[in-house]
């Protein structure tokens, strides 16, 4: 009996892993998967809290890959809310899927922060999100789960389970960083959640607009 569901397991992660590859080499957000009320799982909210601790206050905030909404429970009164992802999440979501194009024009929004919680790993352009959020937001407050420096056989199992889990990119810490400092953002702080790191970024002097 053993035998058998072990080989079902087996069957099933390996169904998962094709089907991710498939998104992953198309560039397609998953919509079954975040469509689904039930893989929006309750751990994530201690990192959501951290998340919110970083963003400024009197803040106009976007959350893209809102879904249940947390953050805005833990915003600082004085600042507003506006939640984005693939699906509503309520009747004043600003649906977006940032795998496609054109991206939208969010200036009507008067954002002047972006939040991201696990969501770019997701994405499979980041540079070219980055430099679309350069033109509409001072802020990126952001996770990310940081590709670690490995031997070529561990960096070969890392990448499959990265492509697992659906991610559709694998950058280090420091290459996340030096991604956003080409986009116009300096990063001011950092932080930790489980095996992931926490930024804020920030436009620099030279491209902050009012």
């Amino acid at each position: 009996m053993g035998t058998v569901v072990d080989e079902q397991r087996g069957a099933k992660r390996l169904t998962r892993w094709v089907r991710m590859a498939v998104l992953r080499s198309l560039g397609r957000s998953d919509y079954k998967r975040w469509g689904d009320p039930g893989n929006l799982e309750a751990w994530w909210e201690t990192r959501t809290q951290k998340l919110a601790a970083m963003v400024p206050t009197d803040a106009r905030v976007i959350e893209f890959g809102a879904g249940k909404r947390a953050l805005e429970r833990y915003l600082a009164p004085t600042c507003s809310y506006v939640a984005s992802d693939l699906v509503e999440r309520g009747p004043d979501t600003f649906v977006c899927d940032l795998n496609r194009r054109p991206l939208p024009d969010l200036h009507s929004l008067h954002a002047n922060v972006a939040v991201f919680a696990g969501v770019l790993e997701y994405v499979r352009d980041v540079p070219a999100v980055v430099a679309w959020l350069s033109d509409h937001v001072r802020y990126c407050v952001a996770s990310y789960a940081v590709a670690r420096p490995a031997g070529a056989v561990r960096a070969l199992k890392a990448g499959a389970r990265r492509t697992y889990f659906g991610y559709m990119n694998s950058y280090s810490e420091t290459d996340l960083v030096v991604l956003f400092r080409q986009g116009g953002f300096a990063c001011l702080r950092t932080d930790s959640w489980n095996d992931q790191r926490l930024f804020l970024f920030a436009k620099q002097a030279s491209e902050a607009r009012a």
